[in-house]
């Protein structure tokens, strides 16, 4: 799949580019970073620091009011003469710092309003409700830019929820107002891949499962699956939508791809060509997992090729698959990486989601609520695939954080044979999943736009190095250490 590099809507009206031109990221699979050319550590402290949401803070401070929910009527007759309300920057960017609170009370419209609940109900975790809401904002023409940004959510809450027969058939449910909106389109080929197949199926002994952690050269967390009574070792990748395995280990186990069209997912480091598959049968230990949608990359691609020095063999490091996000969210998860154990076990509804208590939300990609050391909340991606921290550098001028740029210094991928020079920052203190830890060498990126929340760094493998790592997806919970 290729992200669009423009948007605009049918007839003779356009409107500017905003934050989900380039909405693919459902689509997109997020592969590991790969190797790092450097050391890191991390150090972990208490600290009680306060959020701060500056979006809300500049509004409630100019006295601003809540714009009441309303849901906009459906289209009318007339509904082709309807114009886009004026573009709303501040709405978009508070949304794309997940500030609620912020766009809630920046919203100038009812479309607008509405769209942020159906956000909350996906950060909430309820989404059937955002579904809907996604749905009823998609059609109507109140809010052109609102319209898009819903299909493009609808799709992406979709494929989520592996609603892929619905999500073939968004071409035919919705009315597609953008000449050039790419996401709908490609999403619906994932749909018309996978539709008609069975239901995935999670099956959990009673007690909890302990399994050996593996942690492969890169840093990266991985266990031992069985397919089709065969062993491999899968790496555990929360940045990767949907399961993958190697050409290779797929003709190994007997794995055929589907038919249809070929598919290409993003990597850390551009995108490469995939084919659809199920898995009948996984195992994890004694869970057993049925009808798993699959993606089957070749053998050649599915490596991570960086410096000998860090562990990795000069033809690079092969992976046999990925166990993705899909599979991740239903699983209560503990990796202590200092014993190489791992506890799996079935997740049980505590009711703390939409509370303070979450910090895990699931908004396209799965977002970490992390303070800075001035005490602003921000959004790191949660992406175990990686081996190290990423932080942006909107973020790193922020806080004032000095940056190196040491000799050689280069981040690998999968399906890239060289390595790109990056700059660290040598030290900084984030409080993460309540924990204050002082990260050493984070690597700085730019952000682009990659969806409706922008990423302003990402938590990799490497915080594992303080203890035990817990992601609870049915819950919104993410800790380190304890």
């Amino acid at each position: 799949m290729r992200q669009s590099s423009s948007t605009g809507f049918s007839g003779s009206i356009r409107v500017r580019r905003v934050h989900f031109e380039a909405w693919a990221f459902a689509a997109f699979l997020a592969l590991p970073t790969g190797c790092l050319e450097t050391s890191s550590a991390v150090i972990a402290l208490q600290s009680d620091v306060s959020p701060v949401t500056p979006f809300a803070r500049r509004a409630l401070d100019s006295g601003a009011q809540p714009t009441a929910r309303a849901l906009p009527n459906p289209p009318g007759p007339n509904a082709d003469q309807a114009l886009p309300s004026f573009f709303s920057d501040e709405y978009w960017r508070a949304l794309a710092d997940l500030d609620l609170v912020a766009s809630r009370i920046i919203a100038r419209g009812e479309p607008e309003v509405a769209f942020t609940e159906a956000v909350a109900s996906l950060a909430a975790g309820d989404y059937e409700q955002a579904e809907n809401a996604f749905l009823a904002m998609s059609t109507q023409t109140t809010d052109l830019t609102v319209a898009g940004a819903s299909q493009a959510m609808l799709a992406t809450t979709l494929m989520q929820q592996h609603k892929w027969e619905a999500l073939r058939d968004l071409l035919v449910t919705l009315p597609i107002l953008s000449v050039d909106q790419p996401i709908v389109l490609e999403l619906a080929l994932w749909g018309k891949a996978f539709a008609g197949v069975d239901p995935q199926v999670i099956t959990f002994p009673r007690e909890p499962a302990v399994l050996r952690l593996e942690v492969s050269a890169l840093g990266t967390p991985s266990i031992r699956v069985r397919i089709n009574g065969k062993e491999y070792e899968f790496w555990l990748d929360t940045g990767s939508t949907l399961t993958v395995l190697s050409s290779s280990v797929a003709a190994d186990a007997g794995i055929e791809a589907l038919g249809g069209e070929p598919l290409r997912i993003g990597t850390f480091t551009g995108s490469a060509p995939v084919r659809p598959a199920v898995l009948k049968r996984m195992e994890i230990g004694p869970i057993v997992i049925t009808n798993t949608p699959a993606m089957i990359m070749d053998a050649s691609l599915m490596r991570v090729r960086g410096s000998s020095a860090a562990g990795v063999p000069w033809a690079g490091l092969s992976i046999d698959g990925i166990i993705g996000w899909d599979i991740i969210q239903h699983i209560a998860i503990s990796m202590d990486f200092a014993s190489g154990t791992i506890v799996l076990q079935q997740p049980q509804n505590l009711g703390i989601r939409g509370t303070s208590a979450q910090n895990l939300v699931w908004v396209g990609k799965p977002f970490v609520q992390v303070r800075t050391t001035l005490g602003d909340t921000v959004q790191f991606a949660l992406d175990t695939g990686a081996q190290s921290t990423f932080v942006n550098d909107a973020v790193v001028k922020k806080v004032r954080a000095p940056t190196s740029i040491p000799g050689g210094a280069r981040v690998f991928g999968i399906a890239a044979t060289g390595g790109q020079l990056v700059r660290l920052v040598p030290r900084l203190r984030l409080e993460v999943g309540g924990r204050s830890l002082l990260m050493r060498d984070l690597i700085v990126f730019s952000r682009p736009p990659s969806g409706l929340v922008e990423s302003d760094g990402i938590l990799g493998s490497n915080i594992g190095r303080f203890g035990t790592v817990t992601i609870d997806a049915t819950n919104g919970v993410f800790s380190v250490g304890g």
